[in-house]
């Protein structure tokens, strides 16, 4: 008798768990998803985070980025923050997400955050996406001003005068299952 009660219990339990996860992944689909800001920038080893061109640098920082500019080699660092806004009456959750920063419809970075995020009703937050890459690969498709101009207007994101999209693939977990969106949510980074 014991037995059938707490086999009966596991099975209420795992149907309640399902059934909390499936309103969570609705409420997901709902939220509405924006580019906030970029914060940590760095070229190289030379932080950019608030200079607004090459004058604000000191010599070596500025020949340090010239060189890798003329090797083609652009190691760039920074964290990329999204914005979730919950506009539902329910709390949506995510487990894990997944990224790719496009530039002219060109990755140039993708990874995944694996950790459980919860938006409450009515709430905003942030998640902050770690990105390191090499954006060598990309810049001949940019004239050497469109580089020094992306650079430095990441800072603060006001006016990146390239297409630059987020794409980000959420996902949930169900029991062991891990159950990813169908596809994934595109948010310009042009303000």
């Amino acid at each position: 008798m014991n037995i059938r009660i707490i086999i009966a219990a596991i099975f209420i339990s795992f149907f309640v768990v399902s059934c909390k996860s499936t309103k969570q992944a609705q409420a997901l689909r709902d939220c509405n998803y924006s580019f906030a800001s970029i914060s940590d920038l760095t070229v190289g080893n030379v932080v950019i985070q608030g200079k607004q061109s090459f004058r604000d640098l000191s010599l070596q920082e500025t020949t340090g980025i010239s060189q890798l500019l003329m090797a083609r080699k652009l190691p760039i660092s920074l964290t990329a923050h999204i914005a979730i806004q919950n506009p539902n009456n329910k709390t949506a959750a995510i487990d894990a997400l997944e990224w790719i920063l496009e530039v002219r419809n060109k990755e140039v970075a993708k990874g995944s955050i694996q950790q459980r995020i919860e938006v409450k009703s009515g709430q905003t937050i942030q998640i902050p996406i770690p990105v390191s890459t090499d954006v060598g690969s990309i810049l001949k498709a940019f004239s050497m001003k469109e580089i020094t101009e992306v650079m430095f207007n990441l800072s603060d994101a006001s006016g990146i005068p390239v297409e630059a999209k987020l794409k980000i693939k959420p996902s949930i977990r169900v029991g062991k299952k891990q159950i990813q969106a169908p596809s994934y949510f595109v948010i310009d980074v042009l303000k």
